[in-house]
């Protein structure tokens, strides 16, 4: 089909359904030089600054195409303390790594190779930067990978050569945690003394055990020598051994947190607070001189006494490990530092005001300080087992020109206080959510019904699903029981287009087990929900699969509602598949469940995802591996596989959350008609026929164009079809496009700081002519509206 892009574009306007903060925020960084630079990094959305004049965080990301994903990755920051206006972040997907490199603070970018692999969203993402800039030297910077070592720089990260963090007589180490500088230790116009902490692989002591993590070298990288003090590897958890996690420094003293964590799932790669599992740790002081040398070692954790630890090993405290930690330059001696991995799931945060020696806890669940949610209403306390949401708390940053602010980070956003310094008078410390701007969730699917109070239904991972009906506020709630426990990560929804208020979604049981997993049920457009009943008894799979769904934190499958809201069927998760032989249909609302038959051409398909057609309640379809397909003309009571042309591209289209390569949509007032984009292979149109049980493939966009996700809403004034939004590469360029003839002809909808990294679904509205949704996996759920011309 031959199309045209019209001259220029249409000017849309795009904010967010907002849903702030969400994710995991990995760090901060302020400018130890320059008052009023902060930035913060995230697992999968980027790097953020934050204004403060007008309180909000400002995306250093739009820009990212889905095509160039990588850079929502980052894994460390760095900042030159003598260029203020220059930033430094190493991102990368093992695949495409680079430095990125701004000299305006983050609006525009040089990109570097790096000589290895990074990943951002990796296991270990949470303890301190591997990146750092010699505060006495601009051109050298130390980066300390995941993978190969320590890496030195001589040219402001245009090249970079290996240095070896080996100690006289063992091996080197490989994954480094994080590097550290001693500013004192100025020779020959560069820093001498370095720190860096590893993963402790290399100089294991047998099996999975941990050798020591700390290394300082005194000689700029040349040669290195363990730490003393540091704690033996012990017995606890499955890779024995504390990691040091970041480190602060004031007056002579270096500070560093170590933990061991309880279960590593990712072997020698987990030993930081992403594991989610329980810790043990310690906080040990070092008093260094200007060249290095270690003068005492104490170990300062809070919670267990104070001792020297030249001879002895450190105390460690049994119950939590430890992460985050800073001093204040402004007031000497004193720290703020976190816990992780607590026993009792409830992280704290100590002050210090005399370099250790006595701590006071200044926040710990409710009762020790005070929480203000004011703008994330999901994270309530009534939301969340009347909890403290607080968890992977890993990093916080005392503000070097304000001793009153400091943040912290969680897995789910950032908090500040302005008022820390009272906590020294005992008085009460006051963190306030501080997430306006931080939009770094992950949004699996979009929808927005054809009428009803609700204007887009939101599933999103983590946190479950959204239902906005005023998209400039925040909802109220995720998804939620009748006692407001909500549940989280889901997969799907489904309404039939007639009866909008009658909602199925596939949802995951949440992680403390107050919400079971499955099929959740609601009648009044996701005001309400009820979970319904499981399928039992139709096979020992189904059986299996329903036990491990209704385990904490598992896919549920997929959904799918007849156009007359009857018929429910569900393809039961395995995983991050659907397997063919545990679909299930019921019209009772799960009182009764019975198995679909499913029928093949050529050998039993492994996969199945069932999508109903939007017109007539006896159509489903079914979508397979390979790129099988489906029809079921009996209320999904059998499928039969359809013959699909060799030239329609293999997919896996029977998989969930990560594994949907394609976006597929049936289209609302038609019958048979369904619309497949499959990435390089372009956009198809399928029309299936009920009576001859077979379908006819258009495939609508012009070779060599890519069309990654798409959907449909309301027609163009004067206009036969529905508006057609996807995002792709036509004619060579990358970008979102509307279309008024079905393919024909396209309009660019956005410029090149409206791309929003990687995108997983789009819909129009089907009420408003014009508004498109966009779910993204790096920054929220967006709605774009073309932007009015002015008088």
């Amino acid at each position: 089909m031959k199309q045209e892009i019209r001259p220029g574009y249409v000017p849309y306007e795009y904010r967010h359904a907002p849903v702030p903060g969400g994710g995991f925020v990995t760090g901060f960084c302020f400018h130890p030089r320059e008052k009023g630079i902060l930035y913060a990094r995230t697992d999968i959305g980027g790097v953020y600054r934050y204004d403060f004049e007008s309180k909000r965080w400002i995306s250093l990301m739009d820009h990212v195409k889905e095509t160039g994903k990588w850079e929502t990755y980052p894994l460390s920051i760095a900042l030159d303390p003598q260029n203020p206006d220059w930033l430094y972040i190493i991102s990368g997907d093992w695949k495409n790594n680079y430095l990125c490199r701004s000299k305006d603070r983050g609006e525009h970018f040089e990109y570097l190779r790096l000589p290895t692999g990074v990943h951002g969203n990796a296991p270990g993402r949470a303890t301190g930067e591997r990146l750092m800039v010699d505060p006495h030297n601009s051109s050298r910077l130390y980066f300390g990978s995941q993978t190969e070592g320590l890496f030195v720089s001589e040219d402001y990260g245009e090249h970079f050569r290996k240095l070896q963090v080996r100690p006289a007589g063992g091996e080197e180490e490989t994954d480094i945690a994080f590097v550290w500088l001693d500013p004192r230790s100025e020779r020959e116009g560069c820093c001498q003394t370095l720190l860096a902490a590893t993963s402790g692989q290399g100089n294991s002591t047998g099996g999975t055990i941990r050798g020591k993590s700390l290394y300082l070298s005194t000689d700029g990288g040349r040669s290195f020598q363990e730490l003393p003090g540091q704690p033996e590897a012990g017995e606890y958890g499955n890779y024995p051994g504390f990691v040091g996690q970041r480190a602060a420094f004031v007056n002579g003293y270096l500070f560093v947190t170590l933990a061991a964590v309880k279960n590593s799932w990712a072997g020698w790669r987990g030993y930081a607070c992403d594991m989610g599992g329980e810790q043990q740790g310690c906080v040990l002081r070092y008093e260094l001189s200007p060249e290095g040398e270690v003068r005492s070692v104490v170990s300062v954790t809070p919670g267990a006494d104070v001792s020297d630890v030249n001879h002895t090993s450190p105390l460690i405290h049994e119950t939590c490990g430890f992460g985050g930690i800073d001093a204040d330059q402004r007031h000497p001696g004193y720290l703020i530092c976190s816990t992780q991995g607590s026993k009792n799931k409830e992280e704290r945060i100590f002050l210090s005001t005399d370099y250790g020696e006595h701590w006071s806890p200044i926040l710990q669940g409710l009762t020790v300080g005070r929480m203000d949610f004011e703008g994330v209403p999901y994270m309530k306390p009534e939301y969340n087992n009347h909890e403290n949401i607080i968890h992977w708390l890993s990093d916080l940053k005392i503000d070097p020109f304000d001793s009153a602010r400091a943040v912290f980070n969680t897995g789910t956003g950032i908090f500040m206080t302005e008022n820390l310094l009272e906590a020294a008078q005992g008085r009460q410390v006051t963190w306030k959510a501080c997430c306006t701007g931080l939009e770094e969730t992950v949004h699996l699917n979009v929808y927005s019904p054809p009428r009803g109070e609700v204007q887009m239904i939101d599933i999103l991972g983590d946190l479950g699903g959204f239902a906005f009906t005023d998209l400039t506020r925040p909802a109220e709630n995720s998804f939620a029981d009748e006692k407001g426990h909500r549940y989280i990560t889901c997969l799907n929804a489904d309404y039939p287009e007639e009866r909008p208020e009658l909602v199925a979604v596939t949802a995951r049981g949440n992680w403390i087990g107050k919400t079971t997993g499955g099929i959740i049920w609601s009648e009044d457009q996701c005001r309400t929900w009820r979970r319904l009943p499981d399928p039992q008894g139709i096979s020992k799979k189904i059986d299996s699969l329903i036990a491990e769904i209704r385990k904490p934190n598992t896919n549920a499958g997929w959904v799918a509602l007849s156009a007359d809201g009857r018929t429910l069927i569900w393809s039961v998760g395995d995983g991050m598949y659907l397997p063919a032989d545990a679909v299930v249909y019921t019209e009772d609302l799960g009182c009764t469940w019975a198995a679909c038959k499913v029928f093949d051409l050529r050998g039993e398909g492994s996969t199945l995802k069932v999508f109903s057609d939007r017109v007539d309640p006896e159509l489903f379809y079914g979508f397979g591996e390979d790129s099988r397909m489906y029809l079921s003309t009996d209320r999904g009571r059998s499928f039969h596989e359809i013959a699909v042309p060799r030239e329609f591209p293999k997919l896996e289209l029977g998989g969930i959350d990560t594994i949907m390569p394609a976006e597929i949509r049936v289209e609302a007032g038609k019958c048979g008609t369904v619309w497949i984009s499959t990435g390089e292979g372009g956009l198809w149109r399928l029309q299936f026929d009920k009576l001859t049980k077979r379908a006819s493939f258009l495939k609508v966009s012009c070779e060599g164009d890519s069309i990654y996700r798409q959907g449909m809403g309301k027609a163009a004034p004067h206009s036969e079809y529905k508006t057609l939004y996807v995002n792709g590469i036509i004619q060579g360029e990358y970008g979102f496009y509307r279309s008024f003839d079905e393919g024909r002809t396209w309009q660019r909808i956005n410029h090149e700081r409206q791309m929003y990294g990687d995108i997983r679904s789009i819909t129009g509205d089907p009420r408003t002519f014009g508004r498109v949704y966009i779910a993204t996996g790096s920054r929220g759920v967006l709605w774009g509206e073309p932007i009015k011309a002015q008088p």
